[in-house]
């Protein structure tokens, strides 16, 4: 009787849940169709962005006069400015002292920091190089007189003859900029051996791309799952290419609570990369993968585990792809 008395008395205390504090202690689990503007998300890309890998910023002034200015800035970009070319918000044209910020953009990493992927339309483009140029006046935005174009130069190598121009269409939400083919027939790229040279009538996000050509090519979606801690509001993830200059945005599939890419090329090296803000923390999740591989209808599934990293340790990271 004794020993039975022991033995239920055991048998109760396994059925006692103690609860793990490393677990999600709390965390939100909930995926939303419209993020709110505090989500974690906003702010991790904000962090992320202030430790950009190459593409730092460069600030520089320089008067814009009757002459032709051609400018040269230490991150490799060289801009040159027609007379005259800068009118203000309301169409008055703007001489005299102006300041510009430039950013130039071929590291993968720096895409992923900057949230800007290579895709137009949801369509996997191959990039020669992002660049973001902007002028001010007083702190105000200057545009570009009607009519009127200017110069980017920076070197690559190597170059490809497949380049066309695409403008950058931005968003105030956590999705990637978009990069639509330029339509207008005065923009032009010219490609060196060891450099393009754009003439452009459009100021801030430009990119030098082409389409990868995925005619006759079996392809699969990733499907990356992590931790129910991890949603779409505290998580970004993306599909980094080995091989190429592209970086794909995942987007945040919220019935199925993954993120997903579009379509892409089986055989294709690739690394899966998600980074997400819990609290005050940072969380790194990384797998590398071949395209394709074990893929049910076309469908690969990656699962992902994160682990606590620093901000810096992440920038560690992603200047190896």
């Amino acid at each position: 009787m004794i020993s039975a008395f022991f033995l239920n008395a055991c048998q109760k205390n396994i059925d006692v849940f103690v609860p793990d504090p490393g677990q999600l202690n709390g965390a939100d689990t909930t995926w939303a169709a419209t993020l709110s503007p505090t989500a974690p998300v906003f702010s991790l890309q904000t962090s992320l962005s202030a430790t950009s890998l190459l593409s730092e910023p460069v600030k520089d002034s320089f008067e814009i006069n009757a002459n032709t200015i051609t400018v040269i800035l230490t991150n490799g970009l060289q801009l040159t400015f027609p007379p005259h070319c800068f009118v203000n918000s309301v169409g008055q044209p703007v001489d005299g002292k102006v300041n510009v910020e430039a950013r130039l953009i071929k590291a993968k990493g720096d895409m992923v920091l900057l949230n800007k992927p290579t895709t137009s339309n949801g369509s996997m483009l191959v990039s020669g190089g992002e660049v973001f140029v902007s002028v001010t006046k007083n702190g105000q935005q200057l545009q570009l007189a009607p009519n009127t174009k200017f110069y980017v130069r920076y070197a690559d190598v190597p170059t490809n003859q497949q380049m066309k121009l695409f403008y950058g269409i931005e968003s105030s939400s956590v999705t990637q900029v978009n990069w639509i083919p330029s339509t207008n027939s005065t923009d032009t790229i010219g490609i060196g051996s060891q450099f393009y040279e754009i003439a452009t009538s459009h100021l801030r996000w430009i990119n030098c791309d082409y389409f990868y050509d995925t005619a006759n090519i079996t392809r699969s979606s990733i499907s990356a799952t992590l931790p129910a801690n991890y949603t779409n509001a505290n998580t970004s993830v993306f599909l980094v290419f080995k091989e190429l200059r592209s970086v794909l945005g995942m987007y945040g599939d919220v019935p199925e609570k993954r993120f997903l890419s579009p379509k892409v090329p089986n055989g294709k090296v690739a690394f899966v990369v998600a980074i997400s803000k819990q609290g005050n923390d940072y969380f790194l999740g990384k797998e590398m993968i071949t395209i394709g591989v074990n893929a049910t209808n076309n469908i690969q599934k990656v699962p992902l585990t994160p682990v606590k990293s620093s901000l810096a340790a992440i920038r560690s990271y992603l200047a190896t792809l």
